[in-house]
């Protein structure tokens, strides 16, 4: 199965969705979606779309960067790790990917498997 026929569903959601500079590219070993939503609501669908076609957010052969309007400047915010969390649930939660969750937490962070519970974490601005 080719990348665009995995994330066909969400390139659907995508295209129907009224992503302003919508722009998907295939690139060896991943498909890149970027654009920017009308809302923060389907922003976030398009994120829910993701999870249920890649439920753990491991494949790592997707980028979904797409910008939303929630505030100009908007700021990063912190996140307090539960049991059970990973970094792809707490990103999923928040519209922000895991990597970019590890990434503004490299002076905390390792490994991105291993967070603890009680961990402070920032949660980067989607």
């Amino acid at each position: 199965m080719s990348l665009q026929e995995k994330y066909q569903p969400l390139i659907d959601l995508a295209n129907q969705s009224n992503i302003s500079g919508l722009n998907i590219t295939e690139g060896e070993g991943f498909i890149k979606i970027e654009g920017s939503a009308p809302s923060a609501d389907v922003k976030k669908a398009l994120w829910d779309k993701y999870g249920q076609l890649d439920p753990d957010y491991r494949s790592g052969d997707l980028v979904l960067n797409v910008t939303a309007p929630e505030g100009e400047g908007s700021a990063s915010s912190t996140y307090t790790v539960q049991a059970g969390d990973s970094l792809s649930k707490i990103g999923s939660k928040h519209g922000v990917s895991w990597k970019a969750i590890f990434d503004a937490n490299r002076d905390k962070l390792d490994d991105p498997d291993k967070i603890q519970p009680g961990q402070e974490l920032t949660i980067p601005a989607a």
